[in-house]
């Protein structure tokens, strides 16, 4: 597998400036689980697959408005890359680096 298993800090950007999320992910097959916490506190990640090195999942956010974003990661030794996009609005960055 491409190495996605453990925690992980990425920031997106977003208008309203860079956000930092803490994820912990588990790969098992082509299956990716996890768990995000931000602001808002501890959310599970949602039809989360990984192919590859490139990984997808999609959060669910209930505050401070209800969205759904999902992500398409790809992981670079300790780094992950890709982009964050919330319904029809263009994507945005995602940067991320391994956590110990």
């Amino acid at each position: 597998m491409a190495g996605i298993d453990g925690n992980w800090a990425i920031d997106v950007v977003t208008l309203a400036g860079s956000r930092r999320y803490d994820l912990s992910l588990a790969s098992a097959g082509t299956t990716l689980t996890g768990t995000s916490v931000g602001d808002t506190g501890p959310i599970a990640i949602r039809d989360g697959s990984i192919t590859g090195d490139t990984a997808s999942f999609r959060i669910d956010f209930l505050a401070p408005l209800p969205m759904s974003v999902r992500f398409v990661l790809k992981v670079v030794g300790d780094r992950l890359v890709g982009t964050a996009q919330v319904g029809p609005y263009p994507p945005t960055n995602v940067v991320g680096v391994r956590m110990p």
